[in-house]
């Protein structure tokens, strides 16, 4: 199994949009698809500092993930295994909308399949309008290009 790390940054309207990934791929011959989540990191720490999702928690970058590989999945018509190791950000510049768009960009680049430049213009317009001020949480919906608030 051969790990990948796949770090996503931009910045728009002086705000820095980051997270990292670290995944591995691999064909899946029962034709579905599966994804494993293997997380060992330790949470956060202060603000500025990398934060990496840990066994318990983080339940929203989780979210963001596997809603992003779920849309990945419907382009393509072959089935995959992903397992993923690590998923790490900042909380000032990282949330579920961009881990989940940075997950579908690394599984994508992974199996050698190339997005229209349109999906990634819309893609990325999501993202984008995925911090609000004041910060509210939001969870991708990848196939409409919609975000839900999370209820606190």
């Amino acid at each position: 199994m051969n790990e990948t790390v796949y770090i996503w940054m931009k910045q728009k309207n002086g705000i820095g949009h980051v997270a990292k990934i670290t995944h591995s791929v691999e064909n899946n011959q029962q034709n579905e698809n599966l994804i494993n989540e293997n997380y060992t990191g330790y949470g956060g720490g202060s603000q500025g500092y990398i934060e990496e999702v840990p066994e318990f928690g983080y339940d929203s970058w989780k979210l963001g993930a596997r809603n992003g590989l779920e849309f990945a999945f419907s382009l393509i018509e072959t089935f995959w295994i992903v397992n993923i190791q690590k998923i790490e950000g900042l909380s000032t510049s990282t949330n579920p909308t961009i881990i989940g768009y940075t997950i579908i960009r690394a599984f994508l680049e992974k199996i050698d399949f190339n997005l229209k430049d349109s999906q990634i213009e819309q893609l990325e317009e999501l993202v984008f309008s995925s911090w609000t001020k004041p910060y509210k949480e939001f969870i991708p919906n990848f196939f409409n290009l919609t975000l839900t608030e999370i209820d606190e």
